[in-house]
């Protein structure tokens, strides 16, 4: 098993945050599909934030997306309110406060996404070696 290299620090950041958004996306699907977790049986091709995007902190949390397939994806943007009962009932009620929690308490404080990429990296990297 050769040793990963720390992401360059020289890179742009959005760049970097982009590749980790990416590398999560690609974890959640190989590890919670291949079928869209909302139990429809369709093929998984999408991972869905509980908490959105734009929160820093759970953006890349792997206990903060889902598996989903598009059309699964676009209804429950769609209609929050069923997203909200989908997701008691699938994580929790506990687990949903845990990660708004996380998401609202990392506003104002700074994210290292070269230190993120690097752990998004070698869980890939791992999840490729037992395929192998």
């Amino acid at each position: 098993m050769t040793e990963l290299r720390p992401t360059s620090r020289k890179r742009k950041v959005s760049a970097v945050k982009e590749e980790a958004t990416r590398l999560a996306s690609v974890i959640v699907r190989a590890t919670k599909g291949p079928l869209c977790q909302c139990g429809c049986g369709r093929p998984a091709t999408d991972a869905a934030h509980i908490i959105g995007r734009a929160y820093s902190h759970t953006r890349t949390d792997l206990d903060n997306q889902l598996a989903l397939n598009a059309h699964c994806h676009r209804m429950f943007t769609n209609h929050p309110d069923d997203w909200l009962t989908f997701l008691y009932g699938l994580i929790g009620e506990d687990e949903y406060q845990r990660l708004k929690r996380k998401a609202i308490e990392g506003v104002n404080q700074k994210f290292d996404w070269f230190e993120e990429n690097d752990r998004l990296r070698a869980i890939w990297k791992q999840l490729e070696e037992e395929a192998a």
